[in-house]
């Protein structure tokens, strides 16, 4: 057993006077000091050694930052070339993809044989698919980059379906397809959204439809969502829009993956459809950036469905009013397909016209009397000309002159007018419309039309403005328009393409040059390239302004640099208004029509 005993008081007794320990006590007293000092250096050597581990490991961390430091750099530099590289493949690529359209264009407006019509349109259809590919090719990576900017505008919902439909109508008629818009009457009209990425989404589905489609029809719908009754987070109400067509369908081991650009990639239903692989995904992205849903499956009785679901917020402005020119009319549509009976009935009840609805002519006779018997005014058969090669004696006998019916008009519906089926019918039509119907006013223009107008007008629906067709001239005193473009290809394209609506041209080949009949000349509108030599087309359109004043023409940028940032740089100098390359004919007709005064236009 050990007994505790104090030690500080028995070590200070030690060391006293008279201690036994007292001779020691300087020896103690040294050693006391020494054991102290080399405690107080091992303390300070582990600081040292610490504190140069941990200097060691801040180097490092310094070395591995700059490494990534410099590795950003590099990647960043890598990237910004790889842009650039990419804009200016983009730019070379448009800038000859708009003398190749172009000039198929300007030719198709000539009379040509059915063989070198068919060439033409697959050179302009190949080209197409090439800028299409592009285009998919730029979305893709600007939306990777999360530089995706989305508009919130009003719009008409049926204007981006409506172009969806007439920028793929001359392949559909190409291929013997039929497209079909059916637009719900119960969809709200006036929206506020995103036209251009609605049309897009709609456009890559319908495309990715009629090119994968051998045969039959493609049909775009839209109509309120399943359970719709309530508004989305955005405040908006959730409309359904599907694409249908009457292909293959799609296999079963693709149905996952349909979307997934990897899942596309080389896919032989790719390869065998055409196209970059990049549509469907694309679609894909933007619908969920829109926070909307997106899917696909193959229809029990054969073909593909690929649907869209999305929220678009209703615009507070009135629907248009019924026109009163319709009162006292009825109309029996007569369709052997029922899917266009149903587009065309839901256009006729938006615009508030009596009508009925048949697929024999038997039928159609027998509601043209009732309607008659019930005391409609006006009576117009809408005949579609599948109709006319199935029941030719039904339809000669209906409408002869001695029938209880023969007040009747008759509005012929055809994917060609241009040689009708109703040729040899040996009865007055009073106005060929044009399929796919689209725009509600010219089907009330045509209704309205009679035998006698109807003879100096063959359709009262022409083709879309890129499809096959003459180019019909906008104006009856021309316009004075410059087109300034170092490219000779683009320049005399360009200027043959306003030509044909009616302008008169001048050309410019610089800035400088520009610069110089600007001043010279009064101008109603200027299309302006950018990229140019020695004065760009920014600095010749300030220059113009400055040199001008008040008096300076509208300025259209006319540019195969398409990037949001291009546009605003275009707006900051002055231009009021952009048109990408290729140009189309549609977009030179809108921009004639917005900036040209109105007292030149027919």
């Amino acid at each position: 057993m050990f007994v505790s005993v104090p030690l500080l008081p028995v070590l200070a007794a030690a060391l006293g006077e008279d201690g036994w320990l007292a001779p020691m006590t300087p020896i103690i007293g040294l050693v006391a000091i020494g054991l102290l000092t080399w405690q107080l250096w091992r303390v300070q050597r582990h600081y040292a050694l610490d504190l140069a581990e941990q200097s060691r490991q801040v180097a490092d961390e310094h070395d591995k930052s700059s490494q990534a430091w410099s590795a950003m750099e590099a990647v960043s530099r890598e990237s910004q070339a790889k842009s650039e590289m990419l804009a200016t493949l983009s730019r070379e690529i448009r800038a000859h993809l708009n003398g190749i359209i172009g000039s198929a264009d300007l030719m198709l407006d000539n009379p040509l044989s059915p063989a070198q019509r068919e060439h033409l349109v697959t050179l302009r259809g190949s080209a197409e698919s090439l800028h299409q590919s592009l285009n998919d090719v730029l979305d893709y990576s600007t939306i990777e980059t999360g530089q995706i900017q989305f508009g919130h505008a009003p719009f008409d919902l049926r204007e981006p379906l409506i172009q969806v439909v007439e920028a793929l109508s001359p392949l559909a008629l190409l291929k013997g397809l039929e497209l079909v818009l059916i637009v719900s009457p119960d969809v709200l009209l006036s929206v506020v959204g995103d036209a251009a990425r609605l049309r897009q989404i709609l456009h890559n589905l319908m495309s990715n439809a009629v090119k994968s489609t051998p045969s039959g029809r493609v049909v775009l719908r839209v109509g309120l969502a399943e359970g719709s009754s309530g508004v989305s987070k955005q405040g908006g109400t959730w409309l359904h829009f599907s694409v249908t067509d009457t292909g293959a369908g799609i296999p079963e081991e693709m149905q996952d993956k349909i979307f997934d650009r990897t899942g596309q990639s080389g896919s032989r239903s790719n390869r065998k459809s055409g196209g970059s692989g990049l549509e469907l995904a694309i679609s894909k992205r933007l619908v969920e950036l829109m926070g909307g849903q997106i899917g696909a499956r193959s229809l029990p009785e054969g073909g593909s469905e690929f649907w869209v679901t999305l929220a678009f917020p209703a615009e507070k402005i009135p629907e248009p009013a019924v026109v009163s020119a319709a009162n006292g009319l009825h109309v029996v549509l007569l369709d052997s397909r029922a899917v266009s009976r149903v587009a065309v009935s839901a256009m006729l009840a938006r615009l508030g016209i009596d009508q009925d609805a048949t697929d024999n002519a038997a039928k159609a006779a027998m509601q043209l009397s009732d309607a008659l018997q019930a005391g409609a005014r006006e009576l117009v058969l809408l005949l579609d000309e599948s109709v006319v090669t199935e029941s030719r004696g039904e339809l000669t006998r209906l409408l002869a002159p001695d029938s209880a019916v023969r007040a009747t008009r008759l509005v012929l519906m055809s994917r060609n007018p241009d040689e009708p089926v109703a040729t040899g019918l040996g009865l007055p039509v009073a106005a060929i419309l044009r399929k796919p119907v689209l725009r509600a006013e010219l089907l009330l223009e045509a209704l309205q039309a009679t035998p006698a107008k109807a003879a100096s007008r063959a359709s009262v629906a022409p083709m879309p403005p890129d499809a096959l067709g003459e180019t019909k001239p906008m104006f009856h005193r021309g316009p004075h328009v410059l087109v300034v473009d170092d490219d000779a290809i683009s320049r005399s394209v360009s200027a043959q393409r306003l030509g044909r609506l009616g302008c008169a041209v001048d050309t410019a080949q610089s800035g400088a040059e520009a610069i110089e009949l600007a001043q010279r000349t009064r101008f109603e509108l200027i299309f302006m390239d950018c990229q140019m030599p020695e004065m760009d087309g920014f600095a010749a359109t300030e220059k113009i302004r400055a040199a001008t004043g008040d008096k300076a023409p509208p300025i259209v940028a006319l540019t195969a640099n398409i990037s949001e940032t291009d546009r605003q740089k275009c707006f900051a100098a002055g231009m009021c208004d952009f048109v990408a390359k290729p140009v189309n004919k549609a977009e030179l007709a809108r921009v004639l029509k917005r900036w040209v005064t109105s007292e030149l236009a027919k």
